[in-house]
C-alpha cells in the first residue's frame, strides 16, 4: 500500500509512532525517517524499521524548537531524496507530569509544553514539509494524531484542547493543500502504549477514571490497530479522502455510559 514512499514519523521512539513506522516498512515504504527527542528509543525504532526492509535513520529533534523542526525536514529530504508521507504522531499528556490538570490548577509551563508539542509542532512540521510533499508524485499525504479527548472533556484540560485544535487544523490544512496533498487525522481512545501507562502511574495517583473506563469499551486498543489506519490514510487506497477525522476508539464515543 505504501510502495516506494518516503515517510517521516514524529514521536516514533515508542508506542503508536514506532508501530506506524514499522507498519510503513512492512507495506513497502522505501524509507522511514524516525523523528524524536529520545535518542535511544529513536535508534531502536530505526533498527526495527530496517529489519522490515526499509531504509531508516533516526533524526533527533526537539519539537518545541522551530529551527530544529525546519532543519530536520531539510535533513530528511536530503537523506532520502524527497518526502511523500508525513505522520505527525508526537504528543505529550500533562498528567504524566502532574495531577494538577484542571484548567485552573495546571501549571502554565505544562500548558505551553502540551500546546507546543501537540499542536504548534504539527503546524510547523507540516508547514516546512508542504513544499516537498507538493513535489511528490506518489499520492502525498499528511496524517495527524488527534484524540477522542478532542471531543469530550476528560480531566486533563490542555491535552483535550490541543487535540480538538488538531482536528480543526487538519481540515484547514486539507483545504489549503488540495488538490496536491491530502490531510487527514485519526482520534484514538485508550490505546495500550507506554505513554498511557505513564499517565496512569507517574503522576502519583493515576487516572481517576481508569477503572470506570474499562467498562466503556470491550478492551484497550493496540498500537498495531492504529498503525494499520495510519497507513491506510497515507496510502493510494485513500486518494478521495481528505479533511477527514477517523475515530478508532472501540466504540467508546458511541455511548459514554457504562456497559451492563
Amino acid at each position: 500500500m505504501l510502495e516506494d514512499r518516503i515517510c517521516l514519523v514524529t514521536g516514533a521512539s515508542m508506542g503508536m509512532g514506532r508501530a506506524a513506522a514499522i507498519e510503513m516498512a512492512r507495506q513497502g515504504a522505501a524509507a522511514v525517517a524516525i523523528v524524536d527527542i529520545d535518542r535511544e528509543g529513536g535508534n531502536e525504532s530505526a533498527a526495527l524499521v530496517r529489519a522490515e526492509g526499509a531504509k531508516s535513520v533516526y533524526f533527533p529533534c526537539d519539537l518545541r524548537d522551530r529551527d530544529q523542526i525546519s532543519g530536520t525536514v531539510t535533513k530528511v529530504v536530503s537523506e532520502f531524496g524527497g518526502l511523500d508521507v508525513l505522520h505527525n504522531n508526537a504528543g505529550v499528556l500533562e498528567r504524566a507530569f502532574t495531577n494538577d490538570v484542571d484548567f485552573d490548577t495546571l501549571p502554565e509551563q505544562l500548558w505551553d509544553l502540551v500546546m507546543d508539542v501537540n499542536l504548534k509542532a504539527v503546524w510547523l512540521m507540516s508547514r516546512f514539509a508542504a513544499p516537498h510533499l507538493r513535489q511528490s508524485t506518489r499520492t502525498p499525504a499528511i496524517v495527524n494524531a488527534a484524540s477522542t479527548a478532542g471531543h469530550v472533556a476528560y480531566s486533563h484540560a490542555a491535552y483535550g484542547v490541543s487535540k480538538a485544535a488538531v482536528i480543526q487544523l487538519t481540515k484547514t490544512m486539507a483545504v489549503s493543500l488540495a488538490p496536491d496533498v491530502r490531510v487527514n487525522c485519526y482520534s484514538p481512545a485508550s490505546i495500550d502504549t507506554p505513554m498511557s501507562h505513564a499517565a496512569a502511574t507517574a503522576a502519583g495517583g493515576g487516572l481517576p477514571v481508569a477503572g470506570a473506563y474499562e467498562n466503556l469499551i470491550p478492551r484497550r486498543g493496540t498500537v498495531k490497530e492504529v498503525a494499520k489506519l495510519v497507513c491506510f490514510l497515507a496510502s493510494a487506497d485513500a486518494t478521495f479522502i481528505t479533511g477527514a477525522e477517523y475515530l478508532i476508539d472501540g466504540g467508546s464515543l458511541a455511548w459514554r455510559g457504562l456497559r451492563p
